[in-house]
């Protein structure tokens, strides 16, 4: 079947009738001959060049030449140049890797501004293995191995795009074919001379390894697709298996407050890794950083957090707490911070002040009497020895406490939460009510510091949690 055959039927597969799409391109031969296929195929579509200024003149005759493009084929055009070395610098990434975002980033705010449901990519099938083969050698898993997939939803953990599609047509084709199609078309394009360096290491498996492995096997680019189709098959598979396995719904891996693994019935799997790096590949954390958690399951207290910090893990008693960093309030050790450092200001005037967990503190003056509350919901505090302006704030390494009850001896927070049997999620959890010198008058929930309790008849503070 002619190539244009196949790409329609593509189109007709995986676009829904009156999709209105935006094609990336470059001025490569890609996503010129890609750009062609669309025009030959009557589908409607516009065009967006990103400007990346990394090639002096050439960038800027990219531009142009692409712009040229557009207007002969009459389509909407969209350009914007990127300093895209003052991002790469500004965000400690790589050169291709600022490239990208910026590109993405973009494209996203394009679709959205312009009413575009699918952004279009030229990737093709050497793209595919170049990419499936660099995951092998840096160290990878079955999440590495699947390939990418000729359309993503927004928002999917596969996708670069939040809230429009991700559409690559030409996953099925070969370079060789796009090649010999445009030469057939006398489709002109323009190359990028670094795509002809082996500086880069996908350069060098382009050009070194993969003329190699077509030598080994003639039949090589159809046998790689069948296995990438079986890769990506058999993760699908495995994660949808494993999730049930686990008793986790799809609802539940996308509960914005995270979820939870049960770590007895993790290790019923055969391979428990492999398992917990099919559900957190996903959210950015690395195999080996599975293997470390697997390893390590008796070790409660553990975190670690993904590669952009947005997600942590914790191995807690019992199960392994994922969840978004914004969510559990939790900061990655290299930003320098205690695990949480909010706190609320009391004023003597202050009657009640919300926590912003959806509750509440109420403080009343009052005549302090029998029979006082048991420090839970409510405490009753000497009014003599607060020192405003009084602070909420959570637990920090050090913090001590003298535990009403004990004689006025004092005890590491850390072990009082150790005696209640409280995992890391709840003491992090737990609010302290502070003096203004320094010494914790209650932890919330649990017990009134000794100092602050009232003497009967004097003048106090009623203080309720709600």
């Amino acid at each position: 079947m002619h190539l244009q055959e196949r790409f329609n039927q593509i189109l007709t597969i995986h676009l829904p009738p009156g999709a209105r799409v935006l094609l990336a391109v470059s001025g490569g031969l890609d996503s010129v001959v890609m750009m062609n296929l669309f025009q030959a195929a009557r589908a409607p579509f516009a065009v967006a060049h990103g400007n990346f200024q990394l090639r002096a003149d050439a960038s800027d005759d990219d531009e142009a030449f692409v712009a040229q493009l557009a207007q002969t084929a009459g389509v909407p055009f969209f350009v914007k140049r990127f300093d895209t070395k003052d991002f790469a610098h500004a965000n400690g990434v790589s050169t291709q890797m600022a490239a990208r975002t910026l590109r993405y980033e973009w494209f996203e705010t394009l679709a959205l501004e312009h009413g575009y449901d699918w952004v279009v990519t030229a990737h093709h099938l050497n793209d595919q293995v170049e990419t499936v083969l660099l995951n092998f050698i840096r160290g990878t898993g079955l999440p590495g191995m699947k390939g990418m997939r000729a359309t993503t939803t927004p928002g999917s953990d596969e996708s670069p795009l939040q809230q429009v599609g991700l559409f690559r047509p030409l996953l099925a084709f070969t370079k060789t074919e796009l090649l010999t199609f445009a030469q057939e078309q006398r489709i002109m394009w323009r190359e990028d001379a670094s795509n002809a360096a082996t500086l880069y290491a996908r350069n060098f498996v382009r050009h070194e390894i993969l003329p190699r492995l077509e030598t080994l096997n003639p039949g090589f680019w159809p046998t790689a697709a069948r296995n990438l189709n079986r890769f990506a098959a058999a993760h699908d598979n495995l994660a949808f298996l494993t999730r049930q396995f686990l008793g986790l719904t799809e609802k539940t891996l996308k509960n914005p407050a995270g979820f939870e693994i049960d770590k007895a019935r993790l290790q019923l799997l055969p391979a428990p890794e492999h398992a917990l790096q099919v559900l957190l590949d996903p959210l950015g954390f690395t195999p080996d950083q599975t293997r470390q958690l697997v390893a390590n399951l008796t070790e409660t207290g553990l975190e670690l957090f993904a590669q952009a910090a947005s997600w942590y893990v914790l191995n807690d008693r019992a199960t392994l707490v994922i969840r978004p960093t914004e969510v559990a309030g939790a900061r990655p050790p290299a930003e320098g911070l205690e695990a949480d450092q909010r706190s609320i200001e009391i004023r003597s005037d202050d009657l009640m002040v919300r926590l912003g967990d959806g509750r509440s503190l109420f403080l009343m003056p009052t005549l302090a009497e029998a029979p006082f509350p048991d420090g839970k919901e409510a405490v009753v505090v000497q009014s003599s020895q607060l020192q405003f302006p009084l602070t909420l704030r959570h637990w920090q390494e050090g913090d001590v406490f003298q535990p009403f009850g004990m004689g006025g001896k004092s005890q590491k927070l850390q072990d009082f939460f150790t005696n209640h049997k409280l995992s890391r999620l709840e003491k992090d959890a737990v609010w302290l009510l502070v003096n203004g010198d320094g010494a914790i008058i209650w932890v919330l929930g649990y017990r009134l510091g000794e100092k602050f309790k009232a003497l009967e008849g004097s003048n106090a503070l009623n203080i309720r949690l709600v």
